[in-house]
């Protein structure tokens, strides 16, 4: 079964809907989001400062540097090993219109950063989080095009789990080093599945086609 027409799948998007709009109903407002207060200071309770140099590596895999050599290394891969020129294209499209529209969606929202951040980025806004957002994308795209060559479903779920694990960590990043609010986190992963759903449906759509196509001419 593909992604598009997977009850599952679309359950999660239309749940990441509802949530990403609840999210910004809120903040565009001017109101603060209750569980904001609660998670910022129990994720900043349970890693103190002695862990903000293993946090500020981890985040630098959804930073720019981090994000470009990971698409290199992916892209590279499906060069070489899979030769799926459809697979790059919409890869490569899904990360970077998926930055410049997280750029975008953060500039019409205009949430401040939190008002105790130190970090490089702060010129821009907060909400929705882009490591989170694009980095959700980054990896969870990989990921897919990963299980989609295995076979057996445990296979699967474990490359899937591990994806989603490196993600949290960014997101979690995020909060520790005082970049983001939780919320603006759980609303890029949210904005971040609607993205990765929209860009796997066209590469199965296009992918699809184009199998058929060399299916006739055999």
């Amino acid at each position: 079964m593909t992604i598009r027409k997977s009850k599952t799948a679309f359950a999660l998007v239309a749940l990441s809907l509802f949530i990403f709009i609840y999210f910004v109903s809120v903040v565009t407002r001017g109101k603060d989001l209750v569980f904001d207060g609660i998670i910022q200071k129990a994720v900043i309770n349970l890693f103190p400062e002695g862990f903000h140099s293993f946090f500020e590596f981890i985040s630098e895999f959804g930073d720019k540097i981090g994000i470009g050599v990971i698409t290199i290394i992916a892209l590279a891969w499906l060069w070489i090993r899979k030769r799926d020129y459809t697979g790059m294209t919409a890869f490569v499209l899904s990360v970077g219109f998926g930055n410049e529209f997280n750029k975008i969606v953060k500039e019409a929202i205009a949430r401040p950063r939190p008002p105790f951040h130190d970090i490089a980025d702060a010129d821009s806004m907060s909400f929705p989080s882009g490591h989170a957002m694009v980095g959700f994308v980054l990896y969870m795209f990989i990921a897919y095009l990963i299980a989609s060559n295995l076979e057996g479903n445990a296979q699967k779920y474990i490359v899937a789990a591990i994806a989603f694990l490196f993600v949290v960590l960014i997101g979690v990043s995020r909060v520790v080093l005082g970049a983001h609010y939780p919320s603006d986190v759980i609303g890029g992963y949210a904005l971040g599945l609607i993205w990765l759903y929209l860009w796997i449906a066209v590469y199965e759509v296009l992918n699809g086609k184009l199998n058929k196509r060399v299916k006739h001419r055999i």
